[in-house]
């Protein structure tokens, strides 16, 4: 029963700590986002950047990350300025 406790509470924490880094965290001024299925640097520009005229964040990421173009892909992991 232990055992099957402890697995348990192993998962569980496995499954939050993929999920915190899914969402981004803070570090330096920075959010970082790791890029899901579908995500483009407009999407994620629109998400995080609601109030902001999307295509200078758009280049604010590109910049942030050496990026040459809006070519990411899923997994990566991006830093977003704040």
């Amino acid at each position: 029963m232990r055992r099957l406790l402890a697995a348990v509470a192993a998962v569980s924490l496995f499954g939050v700590g993929l999920a915190l880094g899914a969402q981004g965290s803070t570090s330096a001024g920075y959010t970082t986002v790791v890029v899901q299925p579908g995500d483009t640097l407009w999407s994620i520009a629109v998400e995080h950047y609601p109030a902001d005229d999307v295509r200078v964040r758009v280049d604010d990421i590109e910049q942030a990350n050496g990026l040459a173009g809006p070519t990411i892909q899923v997994g990566q992991t991006l830093r977003l300025p704040s």
